[in-house]
């Protein structure tokens, strides 16, 4: 049976550029969370912190949970943003997928 990650995975925006994967993780996991994986997404030139990253928890009923109380609190001196992923295909959020260049 395929695992549905898009329902476990958390989007973190807001993230200080120090953060690191290790970072992210721990902090889901003080926080009483068990984190599968954590990932901060990296720009791919350069290597350098996109300011965004991805947890999946270890149990996907602790995801709303996990969002009302991470949602608008401090990582590493900045207030980040929590909330369920969507999934890459949508084009729902702020920042619809754009097509091709101008």
């Amino acid at each position: 049976m395929p695992r549905e990650e898009a329902v476990s995975k958390l989007f973190v925006g807001n993230l200080s550029f120090m953060v690191t994967d290790a970072d992210l993780q721990n902090w889901f996991e003080s926080n009483g969370y068990p984190v599968e994986s954590a990932q901060v997404v990296t720009d791919h030139k350069t290597g350098r912190s996109r300011g965004i990253g991805f947890v999946v928890l270890k149990r996907n009923d602790q995801l709303k949970d996990a969002v009302d109380k991470l949602n608008g609190q401090s990582l590493s001196g900045r207030t980040v943003n929590v909330e369920e992923a969507k999934s890459p295909a949508s084009n729902e959020g702020p920042h619809p997928q754009k097509r091709g260049r101008w």
